[in-house]
């Protein structure tokens, strides 16, 4: 019986070990899938809003488009200083460090105004986020309930250690 075990495995051995491959991959696809959506359950819809905002605002200025973040995600921030002044520095500051590799929610902040109810009215968050060839920065967005869109009203970027000598050239597919 062993004898046939090992000569089943090792005939069949690579494909098996592709086809559990892929199993395992399925697995493991569905199971993190039902975690996310399980913690999305408990996040109530005006804090999962609010995150949406903020990872958008992110997302533009991951992608160098702090023009774009500024004016649809950050009216606030755009009323309080010149949008040219804060594009440049933002590219001199935030752009050296290129797209990110990864980026994790740190914490969380809500903040209810008095005499109102009890949804957040602000909400400070705080990314962890890595780059190639660096270490990883914090990024701390401050998004504020406005006319009943969630809009950027603070961004700070502390990176940990220096930009990374070249920035990694990466092409971005834009559609």
């Amino acid at each position: 019986m062993n004898r046939f075990h090992l000569r089943f495995a090792s005939a069949f051995g690579p494909r098996l070990q592709t086809m559990a491959g892929k199993t395992v991959r399925r697995a493991m696809t569905l199971a993190a899938f039902v975690l996310i959506l399980g913690c999305a359950r408990d996040i109530p819809s005006e804090q999962a809003s609010a995150y949406s905002s903020a990872t958008g605002f992110l997302t533009l200025c991951d992608d160098a488009d702090f023009d774009h973040a500024l004016g649809h995600f950050a009216k606030p921030l755009k009323a309080t200083t010149s949008a040219d002044t804060w594009v440049k520095e933002m590219t001199d500051h935030r752009g050296a460090y290129g797209i990110p590799v990864m980026r994790a929610l740190v914490s969380r902040d809500d903040r209810n105004l008095t005499g109102t109810t009890n949804e957040p009215t602000k909400i400070n968050f705080v990314f962890r986020t890595s780059f190639l060839g660096t270490t990883p920065g914090d990024e701390y967005v401050s998004v504020e309930k406005l006319d009943g869109h969630w809009q950027v009203y603070a961004y700070k970027f502390r990176p940990s250690g220096k930009p990374p000598a070249e920035k990694p050239k990466v092409k971005i597919k834009k559609s």
